[in-house]
């Protein structure tokens, strides 16, 4: 096969003061080739595992899943339908389930993040309201009203307690600017701001992905081509370098426009014509795994932060027959849907993962003899309800795998 190369380098800088207003900077370039090596990828996988979720009509085929993980139990947001459904995480029984679209109480109209606080489920809507659900789904009530807030794409929970808001466009910053970062109390009061990221760049459809890892707080917006991290209150930049890149002045073309159809028309024409457009963003303590867009292909990219090395794999690049190791099928046949620092949360359809798993035991390595061990139990578990389903219903279902990365 032949190798393309995506050539990333790391340029790291301090931007502005944190709550004591001191300046600190720290500055660190590395320069990574990162080639297309679905092997090299394969080997930092430390195993994947099919969670036995319960199946039913519901869940089985949500194509578009918000997913939030709390000590007991987890939660799933449909977001289209806007249906909220509760598992526990160890048995995987469903535990209850609830309509939350319309205006009454406890009810959405939109999602912009989920988060959880021990066992309860915090979704933060799209009129700047934060709801408060327990495990059987019942409305606990409002976490937060917020006045003051222009627009946020995402809310994370720091281990501390306080918060983070992404995205946040209500920044004292100039107006062709915005703080992508902003921290906040436990009360929601905004304390520091972060990153000044063109406005233009931070103006894109759906959150933009973050997520903590100790105290650390690393986040990435679609077109800026950076990877952020807010470390002990050093602020840093990974400077993702592609040949085409969606530089500030041309993205100025596409998403300076205040129709949201326009907005989103042009966003797709910007992914198809420039390099970048990075997305799902998360890290172990010795990896960095991304995806990104280029020359109008889809990869990921796993960077090992102690090498400053970085291998790829290409979406739909190779057949199972002709590759040494399938691990990196399960990326090319499956969808993101959550990343929680090592751990990867993926949905793959039955019929899929099928294929990966029982037509080829020759090339299965010991890792994923045990998924095909969890798979089949899986099938058994839920034999009934998939013996229910019609051949095209079967292949199309929806399984949730977990992929844990080497550390």
């Amino acid at each position: 096969m032949n190798h393309k190369l995506l050539t990333i380098a790391a340029l790291c800088a301090t931007m502005m003061a944190c709550n004591s207003g001191n300046n600190t900077t720290s500055t660190t370039r590395v320069e990574l080739p990162g080639t297309i090596d679905e092997e090299a990828f394969a080997a930092n996988v430390e195993s994947i595992s099919v969670i036995n979720l319960q199946m039913d009509d519901y869940w089985t085929f949500m194509n578009d899943m918000n997913i939030g993980l709390s000590d007991n139990y987890m939660y799933m947001v449909d977001q289209i339908d806007l249906r909220l459904s509760c598992f526990d995480r160890k048995t995987g029984v469903k535990i209850a389930e609830r309509a939350l679209k319309g205006n009454g109480p406890g009810e959405i109209i939109g999602i912009n993040s989920l988060f959880c606080v021990g066992d309860t489920c915090c979704i933060y809507d799209s009129r700047n309201v934060i709801h408060q659900y327990n495990h059987n789904c019942n409305y606990i009530g409002k976490m937060h009203e917020f006045s003051n807030l222009d627009w946020c794409y995402n809310i994370v929970r720091l281990n501390s307690g306080n918060y983070a808001f992404v995205s946040q466009r209500n920044s004292h910053y100039s107006d062709s600017a915005t703080a992508a970062l902003m921290l906040a109390d436990k009360s929601f009061n905004i304390t520091s701001e972060h990153f000044a990221v063109s406005r233009a760049h931070t103006q894109i459809i759906g959150s933009a992905p973050c997520y903590v890892d100790d105290d650390t707080i690393r986040m990435i917006c679609a077109y800026d081509n950076h990877i952020y991290s807010l470390c002990n209150g050093t602020e840093q930049c990974i400077e993702l370098v592609v040949p085409n890149p969606l530089t500030p002045e041309k993205a100025d073309e596409f998403f300076d426009i205040g129709d949201f159809k326009v907005l989103r028309e042009n966003a797709k024409t910007a992914r198809e014509k420039y390099d970048g457009h990075f997305h799902s963003l998360c890290g172990s303590g010795r990896f960095l795994l991304f995806g990104y867009h280029f020359e109008k292909e889809d990869y990921w990219a796993m960077l090992d932060k102690r090498t400053n090395k970085a291998v790829s794999i290409q979406k739909n690049n190779n057949d199972v027959e002709t590759t040494s190791d399938i691990v990196g099928k399960f990326f090319t046949e499956s969808v993101v849907v959550k990343l929680d620092s090592d751990l990867i949360y993926l949905r793959c359809k039955i019929g899929n993962l099928a294929s990966l798993l029982e037509g080829h035991n020759n090339i299965l390595d010991n890792r994923l003899k045990k998924t095909q061990a969890t798979y089949r139990h899986f099938i058994k578990r839920n034999a009934d309800y998939i013996k229910s389903l019609e051949p095209e219903e079967r292949d199309a279902a929806n399984v949730l795998l977990k992929i844990k990365l080497k550390d």
